[in-house]
């Protein structure tokens, strides 16, 4: 629990870190690492937030969950996340 608390605010602090001019591209990846595929995608209606979520690399059992509005990231326990 402690350790998805820990990621959950590292996250957060890390996620207003763009790399782009309008400062809604990715974040820079330390030596181009990490989990690279597609998240799963829920749209919403208009004037609705999506969601997209996948598990969390490097972290078994944990899934993010994010959406377009101004918001960190949510982690929560996920056993079918294996890492």
């Amino acid at each position: 629990m402690t350790a998805g608390a820990s990621l959950a605010i590292a996250l957060a602090a890390l996620s207003g870190c763009a790399s782009d001019r309008r400062g809604t591209g990715d974040s820079p990846v330390a030596n181009h690492k990490g989990d690279n595929a597609p998240a799963d995608v829920t749209n919403f209606p208009d004037h609705y937030a999506n969601i997209a979520t996948k598990c969390v690399a490097g972290a078994p059992g944990y899934r993010a969950f994010v959406t377009t509005r101004d918001a960190a990231p949510v982690i929560l326990p996920d056993p079918g996340c294996k890492g």
